[in-house]
């Protein structure tokens, strides 16, 4: 992919629907911050291709290369409630859309049920936790709450 990075940025004219998932060089030139669409299309296909992780690399002064690993004795990465609120914010912040879906879509993806109370989100983490996810009028995440019980 040329570029590096991703966000939610409109898709640009000229490049046909779907071709970030079915090109093999994807031209993202034409993004506000192509380092940060190629990223954020890293991480979609992570998702798609349900990956354990992504590596990426430079193949060029202004291109990176993504691989996703492809190997059922790769472990998963199981929810840690320390690095949740940074986690959280990181994936608020890299997806650039709605706060809500990005603690709602790891909350699913980890199995967790999810209770939402207005501008709160709360779940029961393993290990016997709680968190409280605080969103703001803006939609943004305003606080992470961790309790034991």
């Amino acid at each position: 992919m040329h570029g590096q990075s991703a966000q939610a940025d409109p898709v640009p004219s000229g490049v046909p629907p779907q071709a970030e998932f079915t090109e093999e060089v994807l031209d993202l030139s034409g993004f506000e911050d192509p380092r940060r669409a190629a990223e954020t299309l890293a991480f979609a296909g992570m998702g798609v291709a349900e990956a354990p992780g992504c590596l990426g690399l430079p193949a060029g002064p202004e291109s990176q290369v993504y691989f996703l690993p492809d190997d059922p004795q790769t472990p998963r990465a199981g929810l840690d409630a320390v690095s949740l609120p940074r986690q959280l914010l990181t994936g608020a912040g890299l997806i650039g859309r709605s706060a809500r879906r990005v603690v709602t879509g790891c909350l699913e993806h980890h199995g967790l049920p999810s209770r939402e109370d207005g501008r709160l989100i709360r779940t029961d983490l393993p290990g016997g936790s709680a968190a409280a996810i605080e969103f703001d009028d803006a939609g943004r995440i305003a606080a992470v709450r961790l309790t034991a019980l």
